[in-house]
């Protein structure tokens, strides 16, 4: 595959075309937040934590299901990336049971540490 040039956070990258987004912002020590995504696992897109912002979609799109495409300018840090992050954070906090003082993962949890990062507002 032919190398693209892409835009994420203003900064220009090149990659090769139709490799995953998520797999680009990895490789550029981007931080992009995510639950589902394993590199040796099929792609399920199921967390939605990994919504960033691609202009021209009409949506947010899930970093770790959306192949890049050259001039595409993507942004993981704006305003409308970080509100679908956090409203999916809400989402999965909502639903997640109680029982986090008796859990085994207690402490070395990812989604307490995404939550933390997120603070009190979420």
């Amino acid at each position: 595959m032919a190398d693209i040039e892409i835009e994420i956070d203003g900064n220009s990258i090149n990659a090769k075309a139709g490799e995953m987004l998520i797999t680009v912002t990895d490789r550029e020590g981007i931080s992009v937040p995510r639950f589902c995504y394993h590199k040796k696992l099929s792609i399920a897109a199921n967390c939605r934590m990994c919504l960033v912002d691609v202009e021209g979609a009409p949506k947010p799109q899930p970093a770790c299901s959306t192949p890049i495409a050259d001039g595409m300018k993507i942004h993981t840090q704006n305003e409308k990336a970080k509100a679908s992050q956090k409203a999916v954070m809400e989402f999965l906090l909502i639903n997640h049971p109680l029982d986090c003082p008796i859990c085994d993962q207690g402490g070395e949890c990812e989604l307490q540490d995404v939550a933390m990062d997120y603070g009190s507002d979420v």
